[in-house]
């Protein structure tokens, strides 16, 4: 289970948006670990023998990090680097910081989590250079919208250690997105990031929102 995936099996989160899964008639299975496909009788059979049916069968193959990993011989067994999830330095390797993808730590792989680390891991790389000590900076904060359809969308926001909390975001009660809610403006939020993306992030222009995750404007 990636820390994402996990995020909505928080409490608050597993209220606010399990019925959308009832609402849409899609049954949700969980913890079914898939040992074998039987294609001619069109089920998944887990480990212990149980047995879900599927009309069209979609699989996504476990996350593993980059094979150049795997061949460095710095990795573990899915290819990722063990890295501290607070500082990003490689465990086992004095000179080595890791981001994104590359890492072990239990935080989502998504592109907002790797723009968070960076503005961590440059004032710490300074550090670094100079000798001082690492800041435990990086808390582990993820944001993400979730098309729900319909031209609808969710926005979720969450660390290490805060599940998703309902509010508004960026800016504490203002917004103009809301935070665990189904809505339209969230919805044009996931259209305008993906310009933001290309023509902000990829070009190293600063983004104002803090790297670490804010509790201002959300209430549990």
């Amino acid at each position: 289970m990636t820390p994402l995936s996990g995020a909505f099996t928080k409490p608050r989160t597993s209220q606010i948006l399990g019925g959308q899964l009832e609402e849409r008639n899609i049954q949700l299975v969980s913890d079914f670990y898939v040992e074998r496909v039987d294609s001619e009788k069109r089920v998944l059979i887990s480990y212990e023998e149980e047995e879900v049916p599927y009309d069209l069968l979609v699989t996504v193959p476990i996350h593993m990090g980059s094979e150049v990993i795997k061949r460095s011989g710095i990795g573990d067994d899915l290819n990722y680097v063990p890295t501290d999830k607070h500082t990003l330095k490689a465990k086992d390797f004095d000179n080595i910081f890791v981001l994104g993808d590359a890492t072990d730590t239990p935080a989502s792989k998504a592109g907002s989590v790797a723009h968070f680390m960076v503005d961590v891991f440059v004032p710490n790389f300074l550090r670094y250079i100079e000798g001082l000590d690492l800041l435990p900076t990086f808390d582990g904060h993820s944001n993400c919208y979730i098309e729900s359809g319909f031209g609808k969308a969710f926005l979720i926001d969450f660390n290490y250690d805060t599940e998703p909390l309902p509010g508004m975001y960026p800016l504490p009660g203002v917004g103009p997105f809301s935070l665990l809610a189904e809505s339209r403006i969230n919805h044009w939020g996931k259209l305008l990031f993906r310009w933001i993306y290309w023509h902000v992030l990829l070009k190293g222009k600063h983004l104002p929102v803090p790297a670490r995750m804010s509790m201002a404007g959300k209430w549990a």
